[in-house]
């Protein structure tokens, strides 16, 4: 058991280490030529909604190459526009959702863990263990 202890304890400082030369480590100070703080890894060239400091709010947006400028761009349409009950990511909710797409609009209809004690609930179906229903 202490071998274990020890091996779990050596990974995990290995793991935080970072191994390289000390000249590859970032400084504290970003730099920035234009005066304007670049920060590398929030430069994503795909479109993405989250708080963006240029702007000063929340906003869909992807990073001009090689920059790593922000342009606002308009909310991407739905693509993903499945009629079976599944659970996977929303843009607009911020989180998974099990939910599926309604009408030729595609709209969202989300279902809900059953809760006996809830009043009506609409459809049901049953994923493994657990039952969703919409409200």
């Amino acid at each position: 058991m202490k071998f274990l202890n020890s091996l779990g304890a050596a990974l995990l400082a290995a793991a935080l280490g970072y191994g390289g030369p000390a000249s590859a480590l970032p400084s504290g100070e970003p730099q920035s030529d234009s005066g304007l703080v670049v920060q590398v890894r929030g430069c994503h060239p795909e479109v993405v909604r989250h708080y963006v400091p240029e702007y000063g709010r929340t906003a869909w947006h992807r990073h001009r190459r090689p920059d790593c400028r922000p342009i606002i761009v308009r909310q991407p349409v739905v693509r993903d526009c499945h009629r079976s009950v599944e659970r996977h990511y929303l843009p607009q909710y911020g989180a998974r959702v099990t939910h599926r797409h309604v009408g030729s609009s595609c709209r969202v209809r989300v279902y809900d863990r059953y809760d006996p004690y809830r009043p009506r609930p609409g459809t049901c179906i049953q994923i493994g263990p657990i039952r969703y229903c919409e409200y």
